[in-house]
């Protein structure tokens, strides 16, 4: 069986940016292991955020792997770097996904700078997208035409941060199908998510068969 292992900095991260692609893992599958460094405790009560994340990975059958850091004050250090190297080591995943590292969080920042570094021997990672991603100019693509609704689902398990975007009238769902669309019209199908690669070997797509 291939291991995946998904990292995001809270709760609902990894599901607006590669949530699709997980779906399809699932339904192939896949053995998915998720790590979130953090509680999301500045977003919401954070008993809530965890029963949320239980939900939404529940859906795709994802194991969950909670961190010991707090939301908001999660630094680039040691500790970090040392935490997602024992899971990587735990888990001896087949492909590492994990957020964009440039970008206007802070948490985001750190937990995929740390993440290059713990996985420095591993053969796959790549990054996914967030709604705070600076410059990201994907070169995979993966069709998610058939999974948009579940996708979807995904993010309404995130019931306290739907309307969290910080732009009025504008929902994480309007947000996640636009991205859908336009990372589509790239890739040329109607709904795609995007990724960039750190390190893929090309036999990686027999991961999908």
């Amino acid at each position: 069986m291939k291991k995946i292992l998904v990292i995001g900095p809270h709760p609902d991260d990894f599901e607006f940016g590669c949530g699709g692609s997980l779906i399809k893992f699932s339904q192939k599958k896949f053995d998915i292991t998720t790590y979130v460094a953090t509680k999301g405790e500045a977003g919401a009560d954070w008993k809530v955020r965890v029963k949320e994340q239980e939900k939404s990975a529940g859906l795709i059958g994802a194991k969950i792997i909670w961190g010991s850091f707090k939301d908001t004050q999660v630094s680039f250090n040691r500790d970090l770097i040392e935490e997602i190297e024992s899971v990587i080591n735990k888990i001896r995943p087949n492909l590492i996904i994990v957020n964009y590292h440039n970008d206007t969080h802070q948490d985001h920042v750190a937990v995929s700078k740390a993440t290059i570094t713990a996985a420095r021997h591993a053969n796959n990672v790549i990054f996914y997208e967030t709604p705070t991603s600076i410059d990201f100019s994907p070169n995979i693509f993966f069709d998610i035409t058939e999974n948009i609704n579940l996708k979807i689902r995904l993010l309404k398990s995130h019931f306290s941060q739907l309307n969290k975007t910080r732009v009025e009238n504008l929902s994480i769902i309007e947000s996640a199908k636009s991205t859908a669309v336009f990372r589509g019209y790239q890739a040329r199908v109607k709904y795609a998510e995007a990724f960039m690669a750190q390190r893929i070997l090309l036999n990686l797509i027999c991961l999908e068969k």
